[in-house]
């Protein structure tokens, strides 16, 4: 009952989402066609700051001097990692076809070739819960993700593509007339004759007259380093991380939530210890979640990373600051999740932006957003947000249906990584087992903390990824070993990070064990161990399509979703074909097909992975619709900074490292 459950509010948020008909609480609106009318009717990024008219970003850096600040702001910021990166042995290019690290080129913030696209609004009302803290009286927010999107004519084609660089513009929710929230909650559920469109939500929960900006969140991907380049991890990545305050013309750098100033905290031992002090007084609300660290202890800018974020010691803060002798004296009896001092450090880790942001993700991020029909077949995803996100939705539908009858909601967040569950007004939480390569924690991590999850479907967790100055591993709900259900794309080598915690980016992974998938060559009928230098992080377990694959012949209506799916994989001409939209050379000759997980709205990929559009035109695609398949997430061009044709005079020029090394065999 309880998996029935989860399926069932699962596919209620998605229904509500996608502008059908549903009695529930809407949480997430990312229907592409819905949003381009917002973006069209009032709800633009250049609204933000009061430009009217063309929302090029050429016009928005010449006539609003926030978003001019906000601009130069972070290309200080990427100057400053270059030089850092610079003095440490990694010189970075912006563009370049060597297996050298590439930077984001701040040119794509100032061309008129290029708009932030509205691809996500989110329901946070449950952010009440934080600004109670603060004494704020509003009924939480509503947040508006912008991408970085270009399109633009060359040689004939209309060449267009989104970036990796995400602005999240976030407003306060008035409250109800008589102070609370009962009405603000409610008018988020549509009635059974209401469809979720654009005339719906600007007339509702969306009318301008309950809505005060707050703050303008900056997530975005700065640097990439290749996988020819990063020979074991399988490629890096580093993204840039702030939040600013806007009055007219004016920019205010704001404090990071819950995110500590690190070095500064090194340094200064006194004011290290008044954060111990303060995480000891309110121990218990850190462990319910709902917590607001003073400004004093807080970062401005952070800098989180990639491969395996969730084990980088970077993307853990509070770990090199504080020994779990610094809380040992505490009660931990009575809390929900943290049972030890090493827990304790451990949520405040995960509570972080780069803890958050790297654990439960998908490339950095919880909210991609879908794609429009100006992006290539060949260039599209699957699906749009986060395992993390796809997990809160049922907690955030409970918490508001709570709050629109009046109802004390329960306000415990689970950590970031941790598999959906069902929730109850009083408290009480059911997860579901964690699903094929879906986070866990190994037994000796798991007794730090309370009630947490099992692996499902016959998986054990397995330990992938450990990282020196961290203690929680790496660990995946994988198949046991000698496994006759072997799939392509599952894990195949575990390893460790020496991490360098002045310069993350010299984090060094080495393989320590091949665990799965020993044949030894590429066949139709065995699996064998692709490695990490070709892209893949961990490495895949792979078999090569055969007729039956590339038929979908294994997917069945009404029948649960095979773990693999014959896909696409590219090359260098793949992906020059993406770059200039000539689908005629990608189609003839660039594009192969090979064997990788299956993944779909409610199936996420693992670590590092995420899922891939079909081209609406392969033979048989129309018989598994909504269904995509995993690949390594800087394999798919909208994914990363670099190489990308552009406007300006420059040679469009291809990575080495693109593509699974496909022609190889397939």
């Amino acid at each position: 009952m309880r998996r029935f459950a989860l399926a069932v509010a699962a596919v209620i948020a998605l229904f509500a989402s996608h502008g059908v008909r549903a009695e529930q609480p809407v949480t997430i609106v990312d229907d592409p066609a819905v949003l381009a009318a917002l973006d069209a009717g009032g709800f633009g990024f250049a609204g933000i700051f009061a430009v009217d008219g063309e929302d090029n970003l050429k016009t928005l850096y010449d006539r609003a001097p926030a978003y001019h600040a906000i601009v130069d702001t972070a290309a200080s910021d990427i100057a400053t990692l270059r030089a850092e990166m610079k003095a440490g042995g990694r010189t970075l290019y912006e563009v370049t076809d060597a297996n050298v690290g590439r930077i984001m080129d701040m040119r794509w913030l100032k061309t008129e070739a290029a708009r932030f696209r509205l691809v996500g609004v989110v329901n946070r009302l449950d952010r009440r819960d934080f600004a109670a803290l603060e004494g704020d009286k509003s009924c939480g927010e509503v947040r508006f993700i912008y991408r970085l999107a270009y399109s633009f004519k060359k040689d004939g084609k209309v060449l267009a593509s989104r970036l990796p660089f995400n602005f999240n513009a976030v407003y306060r929710a008035a409250p109800d007339a008589d102070g609370g929230c009962v009405g603000v909650a409610g008018r988020w559920t549509p009635q059974l004759d209401e469809s979720v469109d654009a005339g719906w939500l600007t007339g509702g929960p969306l009318e301008r007259a309950g809505l005060t900006f707050k703050q303008l969140e900056l997530n975005a991907q700065v640097v990439r380093f290749p996988s020819g380049q990063e020979t074991e991890f399988g490629g890096q990545a580093a993204y840039l991380m702030r939040i600013f305050g806007i009055d007219g013309a004016a920019v205010s750098e704001k404090p990071l939530e819950n995110t500590p100033d690190t070095p500064r905290l090194s340094q200064d031992a006194a004011l290290k210890k008044k954060l111990a002090d303060y995480v000891s007084a309110n121990v218990g609300a850190v462990d319910l979640g709902v917590y607001e660290l003073p400004s004093e202890f807080l970062a401005k800018k952070v800098i989180s990373w990639s491969t395996f974020g969730s084990a980088r010691q970077a993307n853990h803060p509070f770990t090199p600051l504080f020994k779990p002798t610094d809380f040992a004296g505490l009660d931990y009896a009575a809390l929900k999740l943290v049972r030890t001092p090493e827990a304790l450090v451990d949520r405040l880790d995960n509570g972080a932006c780069q803890g958050c942001h790297q654990a439960g993700s998908t490339a950095g991020f919880h909210f991609i957003g879908l794609d429009d029909r100006t992006t290539s077949p060949l260039n599209r995803i699957e699906v749009g947000i986060s395992p993390h996100l796809h997990a809160e939705v049922p907690r955030r539908q409970v918490w508001l249906r709570a709050t629109q009858e009046g109802k004390e909601p329960n306000r415990y967040r689970p950590l970031s990584f941790a598999p959906p569950a069902t929730w109850s007004d009083a408290g009480e939480i059911d997860y579901a087992p964690a699903e094929m390569a879906m986070p866990c924690l190994m037994p000796d991590d798991a007794k730090r903390f309370g009630a947490t999850w099992q692996c499902g479907g016959g998986t054990v967790c397995t330990p992938l990824v450990a990282a020196s100055g961290v203690r929680t591993t790496l660990a995946q709900c994988l198949l046991p070993k000698d496994s006759e259900r072997m799939f392509s794309g599952h894990p195949c080598l575990n390893g460790s990070i020496a991490s360098n915690p002045s310069q993350p980016f010299n984090d060094r992974y080495k393989i320590t064990g091949q665990f799965a998938a020993f044949a030894p060559g590429i066949s139709r009928t065995a699996y064998t161990c692709r490695p990490p230098k070709i892209g893949v992080p961990a490495g895949i377990a792979y078999r090569a399509c055969h007729d039956k694959d590339r038929s979908f012949a294994a997917f069945k209506k009404g029948k649960p979703m095979p773990n693999e799916i014959c896909g696409l994989v590219g090359g260098k001409k793949f992906d020059t074909c993406v770059a200039t939209n000539n689908f005629d050379q990608c189609l003839g000759g660039a594009v192969n097909r090979g064997n990788r997980p299956a993944c779909s709205a409610d199936h996420f990929c693992r670590e590092d992975y995420m899922c891939q559009s079909l081209p609406p035109d392969m033979p048989g695609v129309a018989n598994i619709k909504g269904i995509g398949f995993c690949s390594p997430t800087y394999f798919i061009f909208q994914m990363r900074i670099d190489n990308h044709a552009t406007p300006w005079a420059s040679a469009t020029s291809m990575p080495r490292d693109a593509g699974f090394g496909a022609t190889e065999e397939e």
